[in-house]
């Protein structure tokens, strides 16, 4: 039994907080409808280093003609967390965004089988981890923040052996229509 080769995608540019890959028109506009990278080209996509990560499970990524790694990529990802929760949501089948730097939410996560390109995320989540927790009263600001923009605040708590867990978080006002 013979696996089939691996689609290749190549690296065309580097930033310091990006890269834009290139492949086949078909592979572009799938990830692209997945919700991973932004659309550059039919045949070009800007990609977070968190995202070539986790596309190098699934492409051959190639740069400078070689064959790159993940462990090639770890070390532009300034996040290893959100890594670890953006790679446990694609493998149970969601859609994942990133959300820049500066959001009060980490990730933007669509339900199963809904396509990024097409409708609008329904959860926000919010990575805590282990033994450091998040603050009563940021935990409130945010959770406003999720229900002014319509999404459904989840917490992703990331444990000390690196095993995530997800609770959905309510204000007292869903609580009591439940």
């Amino acid at each position: 039994m013979s696996s089939r080769p691996k689609k290749e995608l190549r690296i065309v540019e580097k930033g310091d907080t990006y890269y834009i890959v290139e492949g086949d028109r078909e592979s572009i506009l799938t990830l692209h409808d997945q919700g991973i990278g932004d659309k550059v080209s039919d045949t070009r996509l800007k990609v977070s280093p968190i995202e070539l990560a986790y596309l190098t499970t699934r492409f051959k990524i190639l740069d400078k003609g070689s064959e790159i790694s993940i462990s090639d990529v770890l070390k532009d990802v300034n996040d290893i967390l959100k890594l670890i929760v953006y790679v446990d949501l694609r493998k149970r089948g969601y859609n994942v965004k990133i959300t820049p730097d500066n959001s009060p939410i980490d990730l933007l996560v669509w339900e199963k089988g809904k396509r990024p390109s097409k409708t609008q995320p329904r959860y926000a989540i919010k990575i805590v981890t282990e033994g450091l927790g998040i603050r009563a009263l940021d935990l409130s600001s945010i959770l406003k923040y999720c229900e002014s923009m319509g999404l459904q605040l989840v917490l992703a708590l990331l444990s000390n052996d690196g095993v995530v867990t997800y609770y959905k978080a309510f204000s007292l006002k869903d609580l009591r229509a439940l």
